[in-house]
């Protein structure tokens, strides 16, 4: 693999135990006042029929000892490095290294990279929106910041079955949930509740502003257990979307399977983290990697010259900078991937994961949005054509992968548990599942 640089720096957050958990949530509304371009699809999506749900900016911001980590999850299809990199200059309360901001991958929200305009020649992205979006973000940040107070938190994960479907290999399907949970320490009141899944939140594709199924998510929760619902996507690539439904509901607006899938999520979140243990005596680590691929995509590199796609320090004509993030909160564990990863590798990645943390959370369209990120086995096969083309490179998948083992080798395994040690020592259903699936070509 032909890798043009590789810069690797390393922070460690916090060392020692029990030094104590504090927690702030916020959320604040990015819906735009005027109409838009809607991103994914096909160009030439206007909003005409308004808006029927408001789009998000969620934040949660934790603090262990004197150390920060913020994440805060936007209902938008994806934003660049180089933006959020604006948003990081804007928070005041977080370092910048140390907030991550990730996107739902929503498709039927504003166009923030450019490529869903009028005319493919003509870019969707209204910089006067983008403006509003980074600095509403930076103010949720901020804003969660200046909430937090003593907290306890809890992890949980669980199975969502009947909500998402890989449209390329069915057999290959991750329906693992991982949940977090936040309470106040003095009155036990949720502060937040984060659950990681992955799916493409696209059961809806027409002429309205929506955040799809996960305003059902967000509604659900927070009416439940209150405090608020975040909703990260995980490794949704290559083609993890929404589970068929009513063949006789029109196209594109079949608005009762969008709300029967973000509420089923919601549910099977809340009765895994209803069980758990909460705790205030974690650490937090943080290991960060910042990488470079070349840019393949002629179509990518067309737009960029033409101006559709905005040119920054982290994407130019010749190469690709991006980044990822390893943290460790207490018994659970978080990866960072900046943008659409293929299901396998996120196989892959929970396997290689289990050791260091129990649950994994992995987070897709963070902090970049890269496209489709494949496995370079599978990149050139003509099953994948389209993930191809909405693809940076052929490099960013194994050179995300590379950035994750270095992470790990920076980091302690910790003592197996009895969930970890089966994830170590026996394969997944997944897996087996997958294992099944190459037989055939063997």
């Amino acid at each position: 693999m032909r890798v043009l640089a590789t810069t690797l720096s390393f922070a460690l957050l916090i060392a020692g135990w029990a030094q104590g958990l504090q927690a702030g949530a916020a959320a604040n509304k990015i819906t735009p006042t005027k109409q838009v371009f809607l991103a994914g699809y096909a160009s030439n999506r206007p909003n005409t029929g308004g808006v029927h749900d408001d789009i998000w900016a969620r934040a949660v911001v934790v603090q262990v000892g004197n150390e920060r980590l913020a994440i805060v999850v936007c209902d938008l299809l994806g934003l660049l490095r180089d933006d959020v990199q604006r948003i990081r200059q804007q928070v005041k309360s977080v370092p910048p290294n140390r907030v991550m901001v990730l996107c739902t991958h929503v498709h039927s929200a504003p166009d923030t990279i450019g490529l869903w305009g009028p005319t493919p020649a003509q870019s969707g992205r209204d910089n006067e929106y983008v403006n509003f979006v980074i600095e509403t973000v930076a103010k949720t940040v901020d804003e969660a910041a200046s909430k937090m107070q003593p907290a306890t938190v809890g992890f949980a994960k669980t199975t969502v079955e009947g909500v998402a479907k890989n449209y390329r290999i069915e057999q290959i399907l991750d329906t693992e949930a991982a949940v977090m949970q936040f309470r106040s320490k003095a009155d036990g009141k949720v502060i937040a509740t984060l659950t990681n899944f992955a799916c493409h939140p696209e059961v809806l594709n027409n002429d309205q502003l929506t955040s799809d199924f996960c305003h059902w998510y967000y509604q659900t929760v927070e009416r439940a257990v209150g405090g608020v619902a975040i909703f990260a996507n995980g490794a949704l690539g290559g083609m993890i979307s929404p589970a068929p439904g009513d063949p006789n509901a029109p196209k594109g607006r079949d608005w009762a399977r969008a709300e029967r899938f973000g509420t089923t999520i919601a549910n099977r979140a809340l009765e895994a983290i209803a069980k758990a243990s909460f705790t205030d005596a974690v650490t937090l680590e943080h290991k960060e990697a910042t990488y470079s691929v070349p840019l393949e995509n002629e179509n990518f590199k067309l737009a960029l010259t033409a101006g559709i796609i905005p040119s920054g320090a982290s994407l130019t004509q010749g190469k690709v900078t991006t980044e990822s993030h390893l943290i460790r909160l207490g018994d659970a564990v978080m990866f960072t991937m900046p943008g659409e990863v293929q299901p396998n590798i996120g196989v892959l990645l929970k396997r290689l994961l289990a050791a260091y943390g129990d649950p994994v959370f992995l987070f897709g369209l963070a902090n970049d949005e890269l496209g489709y990120i494949l496995s370079l086995e599978d990149y050139y096969l003509k099953l994948y054509d389209y993930e191809r083309s909405m693809s940076v490179s052929s490099e960013i998948g194994p050179a995300m992968v590379q950035a994750a083992r270095q992470m790990m080798g920076q980091m302690t395994p910790r003592t197996p548990t009895p969930v970890a040690a089966t994830l170590q020592g026996e394969k997944s259903p997944v897996e087996q599942e997958l294992e099944k699936y190459l037989q055939r070509f063997r």
